[in-house]
Order: C-alpha cells, then sequence, then structure tokens
C-alpha cells in the first residue's frame, strides 16, 4: 500500500495577524531554537521580509543564555 503526500507550507496559513500571533506562540512556547527560526523565517517571508541580513548572534545562543537567566522568549503583537 502506497500512502501519497501532498507538500505543506506554514505561509499559506497565516493570512492574519492572529493566526502569525498563533503560530509564534507555539513555537516559542515549544522552546526549540531551531522551530522558532523556523517560525520566524515563515512570519518574515509572508509579511515579505525574508531577505534580513542574518545577525552575527545564532539564535539557539540567545535563547539559551535567556533560559540561564531564569527568562524566557515570548510574542506578543505590537
Amino acid at each position: 500500500m502506497t500512502v501519497e503526500t501532498t507538500g505543506w507550507t506554514a505561509t499559506e496559513y497565516l493570512d492574519s495577524d492572529a493566526a502569525i500571533l498563533a503560530y509564534l506562540e507555539a513555537a516559542f512556547e515549544d522552546g526549540d531554537p531551531p522551530l522558532i527560526a523556523a517560525a520566524l523565517s515563515d512570519v518574515a517571508k509572508v509579511r515579505g521580509i525574508a531577505e534580513q541580513p542574518k545577525p552575527d548572534i545564532a539564535l539557539d545562543s540567545v535563547i539559551r543564555t535567556l533560559k540561564a537567566l531564569g527568562l524566557e522568549l515570548t510574542a506578543k503583537a505590537a
């Protein structure tokens, strides 16, 4: 039996500020740096700012430092 799958991309569903916020909140809640980075990249693509320069500091390093300080990174609508 062969299972057929179709492609899926989160960007197809990020069609409102509420959807974007929920997506980012879920990624931040999970706490996995590569997942957070992917979610931020998806939102940047949707917002048309995907070609931003990469920061000198890795996101996972920032998240680990915040956690070591007893802090957490969260998403909030502006």
